[in-house]
């Protein structure tokens, strides 16, 4: 089921400005390494984003085990899932995403490792019906962190990538994208996804969603 939230431009600005502030916050320079500069990222976009009469947007993050037996991101396919709760009036939406990260766009990938992203995506599939690719770009000396859909990717599609606070607040605030299932929601809560798993093994394909 979908939903769509049209919110006044003040949580959309707090929002933008959450999602901004994270990424400035985190230096290239000290955080040069994908793993790094991921995990930094996720702790800075964790928290209150908005909080007011207009309602409420809090997002939580969770970076996924990939060193390990068994380590859930060689399973999964993903580094990363986001988690935003959204409250307007009396209305709740609770939604969460997968990704994977890459460094640099996906032009800058070799045959090998755009091969080795599809399966990553085609993992994710397994799990939850839209899952994403976050491009952490350079440009200037500085990232730009954007958001790819991994559904198009696999299908060789046009892919227009957004740009992180874009994406925040163009896909996530207006709740278009994320997986509203309880249990898949509650599953992306531990860096194990170890109850995904087990959720995601008794799941029909036709249920996700």
């Amino acid at each position: 089921m979908r939903h769509f939230f049209s919110f006044p431009p003040n949580i959309r600005k707090a929002v933008r400005d959450h999602v901004q502030g994270a990424v400035a916050e985190v230096s290239p320079e000290r955080f040069a390494q994908e793993p790094a500069y991921v995990a930094a990222l996720l702790a800075r976009l964790e928290g209150v984003a908005y909080q007011g009469s207009d309602g409420s947007v809090v997002f939580r993050a969770t970076n996924i085990n990939s060193i390990g037996r068994g380590a859930a991101e060689g399973w999964s396919g993903a580094d990363f899932a986001i988690t935003a709760d959204i409250r307007r009036n009396d209305l709740t939406v609770i939604k969460a995403i997968l990704a994977q990260a890459k460094l640099g766009g996906l032009e800058d990938l070799s045959a090998s490792e755009r091969g080795r992203l599809v399966g990553q995506i085609q993992n994710m599939r397994h799990l939850t019906r839209s899952p994403k690719v976050l491009l952490i770009r350079e440009l200037d000396g500085r990232r730009e962190p954007m958001v790819a859909s991994g559904v198009r990717i696999t299908e060789q599609a046009h892919t227009g990538a957004l740009s992180l606070p874009d994406y925040f607040v163009r896909r996530i605030l207006t709740t278009f994208d994320g997986d509203t299932r309880p249990d898949f929601v509650a599953g992306v809560q531990e860096s194990s996804l170890k109850q995904l798993r087990v959720f995601a093994s008794v799941q029909p394909s036709s249920a996700l969603r």
